[in-house]
């Protein structure tokens, strides 16, 4: 499979060339597939979410100067994750997300850019996460019940569980909270909404 350099995306989307687009969908549909899935979603969503995102950063290309700070799927990824939390929002179901992070994820009222910024805010602080913690966030924010995140970390007990994700959970808001961008980010928030 030939190998793209993120200018050769961005440029082949811009010019909709088919066998760009092909890459795309078969080097970032299944990551977008397995989320959409785990999170409520069908196999149609995630190709409506896919499209989407693919016709949105089309969008951002073609109307304004666009530059890329990530790798194109890390990019391709962030843009789906926020379509489906803003699709889950709309339905109702994603309290979880919502409650746990109130002031990354609106409810689709503010500007797309905030949006996707608070997202990139989040990641950051998540992969800087140790491992471990890393692993018990992603299984509670899945839903997964205290005591089976014990069995799969192999914790003695629910309370050792409940006490680790506490402190992740602490530790990554307490380090997005301090973050100058997440600051900058409320400001420009306040200044929207």
């Amino acid at each position: 499979m030939h190998h793209y350099t993120t200018d050769e995306l961005i440029t082949g989307i811009a010019a909709r060339k088919n066998n760009v687009i092909k890459h795309i969908y078969k080097t970032c549909y299944n990551p977008v597939r397995k989320l959409v899935l785990m999170n409520k979603g069908t196999d149609e969503d995630a190709k409506d979410i896919f499209q989407e995102a693919l016709f949105t950063i089309y969008q951002k290309i073609t109307q304004q100067k666009f530059q890329l700070n990530c790798s194109f799927s890390t990019y391709m990824y962030s843009v789906c994750r926020f379509l489906w939390v803003r699709e889950l929002t709309k339905k109702k179901e994603s309290d979880d997300i919502t409650d746990e992070f109130p002031d990354l994820v609106s409810s689709g009222s503010l500007d797309q850019e905030i949006e996707l910024a608070g997202l990139k805010i989040f990641q950051k602080h998540f992969n800087e996460l140790c491992e471990e913690c890393q692993k018990v966030l992603t299984l509670y924010f899945r839903d997964i019940s205290l005591e089976e995140i014990s069995k799969i970390m192999g914790y003695n007990n629910i309370q050792m569980a409940r006490d680790k994700k506490h402190r992740c959970k602490q530790n990554l808001l307490d380090n997005i909270y301090n973050d100058p961008e997440y600051q900058k980010l409320k400001n420009e928030i306040l200044q929207v909404g």
